[in-house]
């Protein structure tokens, strides 16, 4: 009877004790479970101390918006009340999954999307350093079209109004010096080359006017596409 009495005592402070700890795991303070994606962080990383803490630290917490989220190895238990880079920062696991991509033009892309906007090649792509957010890279080159340019023209009181030529859109301001122009830079010998002056007798007019001179020989202007060939269009033109 004694050693029952001693193994019913035991099992009683047991219980006691197991619910002591249940009631304090559920009574520690929780952040909200729904964390949004554009709840920029670091949390864990610029945590005062040290990123992380051993075990169950119920003081190793780190304010988020108006509650706080943990960064103790006990959180990874529950997994809801951890910070959202407590797996990056504390025991090298994957980050979550992005569900918000890039916006751009009122389009939304998916992480991983290539595409053009107008000449310019973007990448929306996990943010390095918030791997819980998305950000878009884009090259930067200077493209034909440039709507601002156009709306900033016909703003203004110009006489003439700016268009969006859609043949011109997605081409870098490069691409229509090198293939719509054509014109290449002349060589040292045509530098040094210098104007043959002649004595003129006649009076040149105060105006002159190709069209009505030769009115079978002229033409509206003509599109060399992108062939780099502007020169060999306004040589031909004048022959």
């Amino acid at each position: 009877m004694p050693k029952l009495g001693i193994v019913l005592a035991i099992g009683i402070v047991l219980t006691l004790i197991n619910t002591s700890l249940c009631d304090k795991r559920l009574n520690r303070q929780k952040r909200f479970i729904e964390m949004a994606d554009d709840v920029r962080g670091p949390y864990c990383e610029t945590k005062p101390g040290g990123p992380c803490c051993p075990g169950r630290d119920d003081q190793c917490t780190v304010p988020i918006l108006d509650s706080i989220c943990y960064c103790d190895m006990f959180c990874n238990i529950t997994a809801s009340d951890c910070c959202p880079d407590f797996k990056r920062i504390c025991i090298g696991g994957n980050p979550e999954p992005i569900t918000r991509g890039c916006r751009v033009n009122g389009i939304e892309y998916r992480v991983g999307s290539v595409f053009k906007n107008n000449c310019n090649q973007c990448t929306c792509r996990r943010n390095p350093s918030n791997p819980n957010q998305a950000e878009l890279r884009c090259t930067d080159e200077v493209c034909l079209v440039q709507p601002d340019m156009i709306q900033l023209v016909n703003n203004g009181n110009y006489g003439w109004k700016a268009a969006n030529y859609s043949f011109f859109w997605g081409k870098t301001l490069n691409d229509g010096v090198k293939y719509r122009l054509g014109t290449m830079p002349p060589s040292d010998q045509v530098l040094n080359m210098n104007p043959i002056i002649m004595d003129s007798v006649d009076q040149p007019p105060e105006s002159f006017d190709s069209r009505q001179k030769w009115p079978n020989y002229i033409h509206p202007v003509r599109d060399q596409g992108d062939c780099a060939a502007s020169w060999a269009f306004s040589t031909a033109g004048k022959l």
